[in-house]
């Protein structure tokens, strides 16, 4: 597990044996929950195959995407250490394998290896820049900027050439679009519409094609972080 995951490297065998012994492993089908927010029962959760979204659902029924984690990634480990119900909800994109490690056996864990620490505290802060840079562009950006910030976020974990462009393999409607941004699905409609003019993004089925990934990269802040994340990638903005 050491090599398989980067939140162990350099942790004590002992402690990694102690973890897997405490965890459950599961595998969640696309669109199924991992977790809910307010959900009181915590755990430390270990995602090692597989993607899922974080996002806040509202009582209407909408779905704003924060980040999107692509094995190996973890999460969870904010409201086990500040004891607090679950702030987010966090789904499967794909069909993933999540392994499970209730609270007590984390904090366990913490105090007895400083490399298992570091490695969390690590992870941590790359998520919490990147939630810092969310929380900007969604005060600061227009959607147009934000759909080309998300659509690109997803050809970076999904995407798949083909003679037309890059396919984003995860099939998305503009209403997951709009919810994910948290904007009206008409002012999605009109950016991909003129997008669509440029020849720039079209639709084969349920999925976008990114006909130029490079035009569309131009139509982000290239000084934003991506809200995609995986374990041990160094955080990285795109240039200008």
């Amino acid at each position: 597990m050491g090599v398989l995951h980067p939140l162990f490297e350099g942790v004590e065998p002992a402690i990694v044996d102690r973890v897997l012994s405490q965890a459950v492993s599961r595998t969640f089908e696309p669109l199924s929950y991992v977790l809910v927010e307010d959900d009181p029962e915590l755990c430390f959760f270990i995602l090692l195959h597989g993607s899922v979204k974080v996002l806040y659902r509202s009582p209407e029924g909408l779905e704003v995407v924060v980040k999107l984690f692509r094995a190996p990634a973890v999460f969870g480990e904010m409201e086990c250490l500040a004891e607090v119900p679950y702030l987010e909800s966090v789904q499967a994109l794909e069909r993933s394998t999540v392994m499970s490690l209730p609270r007590e056996g984390l904090i366990a864990a913490l105090r007895a290896s400083h490399a298992l620490t570091f490695n969390l505290l690590t992870d941590l802060a790359a998520r919490l820049c990147i939630a810092a840079q969310n929380e900007r562009s969604l005060a600061f950006h227009p959607v147009e900027t934000r759909l080309a910030q998300l659509l690109c976020t997803y050809v970076d974990f999904y995407g798949l050439p083909v003679s037309s462009g890059v396919k984003i393999r995860i099939p998305l409607s503009q209403d997951e679009l709009a919810n994910a941004l948290g904007v009206a699905r008409r002012s999605v409609t009109r950016a991909l519409k003129q997008w669509q003019d440029d020849d720039l993004v079209t639709k084969e089925g349920s999925h976008f094609v990114v006909r130029d990934v490079r035009r569309l990269e131009k139509v982000t802040d290239p000084s934003l972080l991506r809200i995609g994340h995986r374990t041990g990638l160094k955080l990285a903005k795109r240039q200008p």
